[in-house]
């Protein structure tokens, strides 16, 4: 296990192969206000999280303990932390699954440090924005209560876990509630640097928001988006 810099944004590297692990560590650490700490396994990802809670984990799909999957849902579960992929699977299918779970970037290998730092950046910058750029007020919908700032979700006063793409797509949609949003621009607003190919992960979101806020309702606007019903 390595470890770069101290303080500021806490990044995990979890990757097996050790020249890229290295490099990776390297390129991260460049910045002061990035704290990175590296693993080769997906075991030792899931041992370093409660100590070290990271703000966003950068991890290889195809780990050599633990298939990507698993390893994404087990931080998911623990965390909600942002989470960039990065994998040799180019179909489709496999990057619609992953971003469903809770990912918030998938990259297909090869991939630059560069760009892997570049794509840390924007999210960075997303989370900062979400912050500040909505505003501190909380929102109340009959049932639902939205808190910015700490992020918490409330439906008829019990508390309901999202992930963090499943809280800002909510939170999109109540900020203009009743209207219909394209989802083009629930894509645009979650600002991921053209990580997503295909518009059908915000249908794959919005179903598991669906779940977890019952009952308030997401209308599905035909050939548009989705509107958040106001009460």
């Amino acid at each position: 296990m390595n470890e770069k810099n101290e303080g500021g944004k806490r990044i995990l590297l979890a990757e097996s192969a050790l020249e890229m692990r290295t490099r990776l560590l390297e390129r991260l650490s460049r910045l002061e206000e990035w704290n990175v700490k590296a693993v080769e396994s997906g075991k030792e990802a899931l041992e370093a999280c409660p100590a070290f809670e990271p703000d966003l984990i950068v991890m290889d799909r195809e780990l050599c303990d633990m298939d990507g999957k698993d390893a994404l849902y087990s931080l998911i579960s623990i965390q909600s932390p942002l989470i960039i992929l990065f994998s040799s699977k180019t179909d489709e299918a496999d990057r619609v699954i992953c971003l469903g779970m809770g990912a918030d970037a998938y990259l297909e290998k090869p991939v630059s440090g560069r760009v892997i730092e570049a794509e840390c950046m924007a999210l960075f910058r997303r989370m900062e924005k979400t912050r500040q750029g909505w505003g501190k007020k909380s929102i109340r919908m009959e049932n639902l209560y939205i808190d910015p700032l700490s992020r918490e979700v409330e439906v008829g006063g019990k508390k309901v876990e999202l992930t963090k793409t499943e809280f800002e797509i909510l939170l999109f949609l109540a900020r203009r509630p009743g209207e219909a949003l394209e989802r083009k621009e629930i894509a645009s607003h979650l600002q991921t640097s053209g990580a997503f190919q295909s518009l059908r992960f915000i249908d794959t979101h919005i179903k598991e928001i669906r779940k977890k806020i019952k009952p308030i309702a997401i209308r599905t606007v035909r050939g548009v988006g989705y509107a958040l019903e106001k009460k």
